[in-house]
């Protein structure tokens, strides 16, 4: 190493430690829902500790995505699909739900009852031509209602927003928030 690399080599060596949160960093606490709502497992389609799921959607790269992301390292309740010897859980489709400003890009329907399916439903006409990653932000969000995850404040960064972010601003991830609060509920 010569003595012009040194000063580089200390200055990214700096950097990697700058970056590297200490290991007594405290763990990001659960953010409070919206409108005295509360989180419940209750309000959830998990039933034994998963969501058995079916599909009826032109929109299976969202679905593919958020189940997949739903189902991080340290997360409990398995998303599986379907089978011939299993019940339904939660359905996924398609409808119209309007095109008014106050309309959903999608919604998630808890039916409750036992043997119930519960749906998450993609907007269509609000859907038609709107990038990947809008439609990933959209089918998250639904999946972490049907995990039981309430609206949060757009003061912290979560899926769970009541109003959606700006084309080219969704979140197409799992937000330390929104794991605090599936693991509150879930553990």
């Amino acid at each position: 190493m010569n003595d012009r690399s040194l000063p580089l080599a200390l200055a990214a060596a700096a950097c990697i430690t700058l970056t590297t949160p200490p290991a007594h960093a405290a763990a990001v606490q659960p953010a409070r829902c919206l409108d005295g709502v509360t989180e419940t497992k209750g309000f959830s389609a998990v039933d034994d500790g998963e969501i058995r799921w079916t599909d009826n959607t032109a929109y299976d790269d969202a679905r593919k995505f958020a189940i997949s992301a739903w189902q991080y390292r340290g997360s409990k309740i398995k998303i599986v699909a379907d089978s011939a010897i299993t019940s339904n859980d939660l359905e996924f489709k398609d409808a119209n739900l309007g095109t008014r400003e106050t309309d959903p890009l999608g919604r998630y329907e808890r039916h409750g009852s036992i043997g119930a399916t519960d749906y998450i439903i993609f907007n269509k006409q609000k859907l038609r031509g709107v990038s990947k990653e809008r439609l990933r932000y959209v089918a998250l969000h639904e999946l972490g209602h049907a995990l039981g995850l309430c609206h949060k404040a757009d003061t912290v960064i979560s899926l769970m927003w009541k109003n959606a972010p700006s084309p080219g601003f969704e979140i197409t991830w799992i937000p330390d928030i929104d794991k605090a609060n599936y693991k509150k509920m879930w553990g």
